[in-house]
Formats: C-alpha cells, sequence, structure tokens
C-alpha cells in the first residue's frame, strides 16, 4: 500500500479542484485479493469543480500505480466537497460513508489534499439501514438477467449480513461470521466471490437469496 501511495504522491501533482484523494476499502483493509479485488479511491471535489475533467487527470495515475496489483477495476468514487455534512441526504449515499462509514473512518489514508473525517457525520446503523435495503433491491432490479452483476451484489447481501452481527469488513471475518451463523447459501456466495466468482450460480437462485436475506434483514431490524 505505501509502494502505491508514493508512487500517486509522486505523478500527480497538484490538481485544480481536488480537495482531497483517500484510498479506503481492502488495500488500507489490509485483506486485498489480486485479480478478485478492485482498488477503490474517494476524489473529495471542491465546489464548482467540473467532475469528468478533474478525474480525467487522476484516473491514469491511479491506474498506472496500481497496475501491479492486478485489480479488477480502479474504482473512483467522487463527492462535492459541501455534500459531505451528510452523504447519506446529499449528493450519491455511498456505503463507505453511511453504513459502512466505520471501517471507512478506521481504514483509510489521505493520498493527497485534506483529511475528511471530522467532517462527517456519525449515523446509527439502524437508522440507515432501510435506506441501504431499499438500493439492494433497486439494484437488484437493474441487474436483472446479469448474472456477473447478480453475483456481486449477492456477495455485498452477504457481507452485510455477517456485518450486521457485528462483523469487520476483513474478508476473513465476514466468512468466519456468515459460518457462525449457518447461512450455508452465503457461505458459498462469499466463498466464490473471493475466488473471483468462479462458482456457476443461476441468476433466478441469487435474485432469491438477495431477495429473502434482505426482508430477514429488514425484518431483524426492525426488532433492534
Amino acid at each position: 500500500m505505501i509502494e502505491v501511495v508514493d508512487c500517486i504522491r509522486r505523478n500527480l501533482g497538484r490538481v485544480p479542484g481536488l480537495y482531497s484523494l483517500i484510498l479506503y476499502g481492502s488495500l488500507a483493509r489490509g485483506d486485498y485479493l489480486p485479480g478478485t479485488s478492485d482498488v477503490d479511491f474517494f476524489a473529495v471535489l471542491e465546489d464548482g469543480a467540473e467532475p469528468e475533467e478533474t478525474l480525467s487527470k487522476i484516473r491514469p495515475v491511479l491506474e498506472e500505480c496500481t497496475e501491479h496489483l492486478k485489480p479488477v477495476e480502479v474504482d473512483i468514487a467522487w463527492e462535492w466537497l459541501s455534500n459531505l455534512r451528510d452523504p447519506l441526504n446529499l449528493g450519491y449515499p455511498y456505503k463507505f460513508l453511511t453504513v459502512y462509514q466505520t471501517d471507512f473512518r478506521e481504514n483509510h489514508v489521505v493520498v493527497t489534499g485534506e483529511e475528511i473525517v471530522e467532517l462527517l457525520p456519525e449515523y446509527r446503523v439502524e437508522e440507515i439501514l432501510p435506506k441501504r435495503l431499499e438500493g439492494i433491491l433497486k439494484n437488484l432490479e437493474r441487474f436483472s438477467g446479469n448474472t456477473k452483476m447478480l453475483h456481486i451484489l449477492a456477495g455485498e447481501t452477504a457481507r452485510l449480513m455477517a456485518f450486521l452481527h457485528g462483523s469487520s469488513l476483513k474478508k476473513r471475518d465476514v466468512l468466519r461470521k456468515l459460518e457462525e451463523l449457518g447461512d450455508e447459501e452465503a457461505v458459498k456466495i462469499y466463498r466464490s466471490y473471493l475466488a473471483g466468482r468462479r462458482m456457476e450460480f443461476s441468476g433466478e437462485f441469487l435474485s432469491e437469496f438477495v431477495t429473502s436475506r434482505v426482508e430477514k434483514m429488514k425484518k431483524r431490524n426492525l426488532l433492534l
């Protein structure tokens, strides 16, 4: 990770409109898997900056500095600086700023620019979970017929289940928690996800898994 951060700092230079560039996710957390994981960055833009122009200057450097890691994707999420005061209701409610914000707070590196953690409000998971679950169901409709994306969504659903039962987002912790819960389908889906989604599942199976587990999480949240 240090090598990646140093490479970006050497090659990026000053980018007009970029308030902060942050590395987060599995690489920052220490459970990155080459060929399976994404490398995740968060670009905070100054209000009024042109997103496409700013990101076009960043992306080539990030891709070059992470190429040796063989990521599935170099993902660059972005948001306006002023929207950080309430990510859930302003801009886009990224899960790393909302339901998984604790992990983001604990596992991130400011590559360039300013720290943003103090700007973020702390949400109670049980209050924001309904919106996250509705988002999963909307994505289920969007990805209908796309088995690859349904598998990713099912893997995220399994991870959220584990998180809500006390797991961290580290892959080994998620898998251990799913095994403790005794959910064999969730274990199979998550194991396959960690193996680069090599195990084949039908779209119907994945859709049913996501729908049924979202309903269980809804019911559990109502009891809290």
